[in-house]
C-alpha cells in the first residue's frame, strides 16, 4: 500500500489545483466582466461621438446653405432693383396701352 505521506502529498496537490483552477476561473470571470465593460463604454463614447459629429455636420450644412440663400437673395434683389430702374419709365405707357385695349374690347363701364 502507498504511503501515508505519499497520500497526503496526492491530495495536497490535488486540492492546490483545485484552488488554482477555482483561481483562475475566478479571475477569467474579473477579466471578462472589465472587458465587456470596457467595450461597453467604448461603444457608448463611439455613438456619442458619432452623433456629436453628425449635428455638427448638420449644423456646418445650415450655416453654408444659409450664407448661401443669403447671398443668392441679395443678387436676385439686386437684379429686381435693376430691372425696375430700367423698365419704370415704360410703366405709364403699358397701363395706359392696357385701358385702352380693355376699353376698346368691353367699352367704357361709364355708360
Amino acid at each position: 500500500m502507498a504511503d501515508n505521506s505519499t497520500i497526503a502529498e496526492i491530495k495536497a496537490a490535488e486540492a492546490q489545483a483545485a484552488s488554482s483552477v477555482q483561481k483562475a476561473k475566478e479571475d477569467a470571470v474579473k477579466k471578462l466582466n472589465r472587458a465587456t465593460s470596457d467595450a461597453e463604454t467604448s461603444l457608448k463614447e463611439a455613438r456619442q461621438n458619432a452623433a456629436r459629429q453628425y449635428r455638427d455636420k448638420i449644423r456646418k450644412a445650415e450655416e453654408a446653405a444659409e450664407t448661401k440663400a443669403k447671398a443668392l437673395l441679395s443678387k436676385r434683389e439686386a437684379e429686381a432693383k435693376t430691372f425696375y430702374a430700367k423698365h419704370k419709365d415704360k410703366i405709364p405707357e403699358a397701363a395706359s396701352f392696357i385701358m385702352e385695349e380693355v376699353m376698346k374690347k368691353y367699352g367704357s363701364s361709364q355708360a
